[in-house]
């Protein structure tokens, strides 16, 4: 199966020379290869396999009697996961939570109907010490033991967490629970195609290695196109995203997949677009939407609203169902429309008009094709999205990979959390 492909007739390109750009993709190579960031190279290196193998033995005895899964992380921690499991899981496997809110109400009836001794409870934080995730790892482990007992309760445990550092790592130690890694230099919304969200991705019957087996090949696919001196496409539409902003004002990205298992997409795109641009001022706001469902919610605004959006499509080709439809009843106009088309051509009709639309109103727009949807397409497509968010960061001369916003807002909340405790002892 081939490669994702871009279609960017439909988005200006930028007057400057390509010089600039490949200065820029300079920058960003060597930033790379000195480990600014881990994710680019991550195809190449995972850990994978060997972090698998080390803990195989423990999860033998975890796995196999689950029957609800149970993911506490926050932002990184649990929307790559959630976008992997939504799309591709099994039908044989277990339920699946993603506990990203510490709302009380709603952990506590995800509890009611959750069976202790057939569950298993993933715990990620990066650092060890995340607020949201360790207030609701306390409480489930609470309900654990009251029901299990303390030893048996840890054996429903499984962690991820930096390598070698933080209270997390500390307590997997201290009581031996099969433990994944974080890399230290991989910011969590970038986190997805590491232990993050492949664990979640392998019990719920994903093909792990066709994952990283798509992401791979498109990383290799950017390294050989720039080895030739070319342009990459993704590169070619992270500086006309720039473009439509700087010049043109358009500070809001939309993203709108015309597939409804595709429907996560969105929030993950959300805050790998949001948390990376937003800084200094400057930045593009992020829209998750899904197609067609949105056309009867944001087309009208997308047409004729402000001009200051680009809008960017996901059409998958190949649907593994090809749905007819026959009408045998009454003669009236509406049916006989549908009859003897399949909704696989109603969608594409959906879609090519959409974009038509875009195009007959001078609203800028590019398509991300996908041949059909499965563990190598998917693959491929987180990372190009990571990889668009990380180039169009370097063309905007922002750091992508920091969130200056979100760790004040942690210290903030800290102090609130010790002003409380302070209050109750008085």
């Amino acid at each position: 199966m081939g490669l994702i492909k871009l279609h960017l007739d439909s988005i200006s390109k930028p007057e400057h020379p390509n010089s600039e750009l490949k200065s820029t993709l300079h920058r960003f190579m060597e930033d790379m290869n000195n480990d600014v960031s881990s994710f680019f190279h991550l195809p190449e290196k995972s850990t994978w396999t060997s972090e698998f193998d080390k803990v195989k033995a423990a999860l033998a005895e975890r796995i196999p009697q689950v029957d609800t899964f149970l993911n506490l992380g926050i932002g990184g921690s649990s929307l790559g996961s959630e976008l992997l499991v939504n799309t591709l899981r099994s039908p044989k496997a277990p339920t699946f939570h993603f506990l990203d809110n510490i709302d009380p109400d709603h952990l506590w009836n995800i509890l009611e109907h959750t069976n202790p001794e057939k569950c298993l409870v993933y715990v990620i934080s990066k650092s060890g010490g995340t607020m949201e995730t360790l207030s609701q790892f306390i409480f489930i482990y609470q309900w654990l033991t009251k029901h299990l007992g303390e030893e048996k309760a840890r054996k429903h445990l499984v962690f991820c967490t930096d390598p070698t550092k933080g209270d997390l790592r500390a307590l997997s130690q201290k009581w031996n629970i099969p433990c994944f890694d974080v890399p230290p230099q991989l910011g969590g919304r970038f986190s997805a195609l590491c232990s993050v969200g492949l664990f979640p991705s392998m019990v719920a019957g994903l093909n792990v290695s066709q994952l990283l087996k798509g992401a791979y090949d498109y990383y290799s696919h950017f390294i050989d196109e720039l080895a030739e001196n070319k342009i990459p496409e993704i590169a070619e539409l992270a500086d006309r995203i720039v473009h439509a902003y700087q010049r043109e004002n358009r500070n809001i990205t939309v993203l709108m997949p015309y597939s409804q298992k595709l429907k996560t997409l969105g929030p993950w795109f959300t805050q790998l677009w949001g948390e990376s641009l937003g800084k200094d001022g400057i930045g593009m706001s992020p829209i998750g939407a899904v197609g067609p469902t949105d056309q009867h919610s944001i087309l009208q605004l997308l047409r004729d609203g402000p001009q200051d959006k680009v809008v960017g499509f996901v059409e998958v080709v190949g649907f593994n169902q090809i749905l007819e439809l026959k009408w045998t009843g009454p003669a009236l106009s509406s049916f006989d429309l549908l009859n003897n088309i399949t909704m696989n051509q109603l969608m594409d009709a959906e879609l090519t008009a959409t974009r038509q639309v875009l195009t007959n109103n001078k609203r800028p727009h590019f398509t991300l094709t996908l041949p059909r949807l499965n563990e190598y397409v998917l693959g491929q497509t987180m990372f190009a999205l990571e990889l668009l968010t990380a180039l169009t960061g370097y063309i905007l001369k922002i750091d992508p990979f920091n969130q200056p916003g979100v760790e004040e807002g942690k210290k903030l909340t800290i102090e609130r959390i010790r002003a409380c405790k302070k209050s109750s002892l008085a």
